[in-house]
């Protein structure tokens, strides 16, 4: 199974792993910074000798401003306008805010671990995003109050999208998978006999991932399994187990937990309100680019880079 990664994360990653990261950050902070005046007093320093021959701060710097320095520039100028259009509004982003909207973050991509894993691929620190969260939050504090999502839309949403937005039949299971009938059968006894079947699952099965959660597979829906599979679970019942069932993959019993009955969609209030959220998100990905555009053309800003 693949991590959830969730996407404003991953737009965030991606961004910098188009770039080079280590030489972007430097240069970020070089041009944010009072480092210019450090580099005046010190262009000579020696940053690293090949063969005896050294290569100088001075010329670091301006192979990190030849290839990103332009691309930072411009993205400092945008976070600095974003902030200076937050304070003349009085628009605020509060730590319990900042919080809230990491754990979501976290929780969505598998937890701490795997938060920190991801960030650590992409050289990113906690910090670093949390800094992008605030500016999130910033942009939608200022944008949000534009965007308007019309009943209309809403309605227009829900017809086109009726089929996907009704609930397919679902079955919650846990199944043992062993190599042989046999094995299969012996287990199936036990079964019948009281044992636990995550237990026998776990000590058992040949599914590695599964059988570290008892058998689980979760929710899932028709066409996801394998057919002799799939026929087996959607015909039992909450707690019946399945007779043996062989497939590509060996012999399993199938234990169903819960059951889900297919819905026909209804626009009640539920639905309403997730179709307004998710056409609210798609007109504010939409709006904040133009946003930011007429932002940065209206502001008086003056290039010193390279002078």
């Amino acid at each position: 199974m693949k991590p959830i990664i969730v996407d404003r994360l991953m737009e965030t990653l991606r961004s910098r792993a188009n770039r080079t990261v280590v030489a972007l950050l430097v240069a970020a902070a070089l041009v944010a910074g009072g480092a210019m005046t450090l580099l005046a007093q010190s262009q000579n320093d020696v940053v690293a000798l090949v063969n005896g021959e050294p290569i100088t701060r001075d010329e670091l710097y301006q192979e990190m401003v030849r290839y990103v320095g332009a691309q930072v520039l411009d993205e400092l100028i945008l976070v600095k306008l974003v902030r200076q259009a937050a304070a003349e509004r009085g628009v605020e982003v509060g730590e319990d805010e900042i919080a809230a909207e990491l754990a979501t973050v976290e929780a969505d991509v598998g937890g701490p671990e795997q938060l920190a894993f991801v960030l650590q691929m992409y050289n990113m620190t906690l910090e670093d995003l949390k800094q992008q969260i605030s500016l999130n939050l910033l942009l939608r504090a200022l944008v949000g109050p534009e965007v308007e999502v019309a009943e209309d839309e809403i309605r227009s949403y829900f017809d086109e999208n009726r089929e996907r937005l009704g609930q397919p039949e679902q079955v919650r299971a846990r199944h043992i998978l062993v190599e042989t009938e046999e094995q299969a059968q012996e287990l199936k006894q036990r079964l019948a006999a009281g044992e636990n079947f995550a237990a026998l699952a776990q000590e058992h099965s040949i599914d590695r991932g599964s059988a570290a959660r008892g058998g689980d597979l979760g929710w899932f829906g028709r066409g996801v399994m394998v057919a002799p599979f799939e026929e087996a679970a959607f015909s039992l019942q909450p707690g019946e187990i399945s007779d043996v069932v062989k497939t590509n993959f060996g012999y399993h019993l199938i234990l169903v937990e819960e059951r889900q009955e297919a819905r026909e969609a209804v626009l009640d209030d539920e639905t309403r309100t997730a179709i307004e959220n998710r056409l609210r998100e798609e007109k504010l990905s939409q709006r904040i680019p133009e946003w930011l555009n007429e932002l940065r053309s209206t502001a008086d800003v003056e290039i010193l880079l390279g002078r």
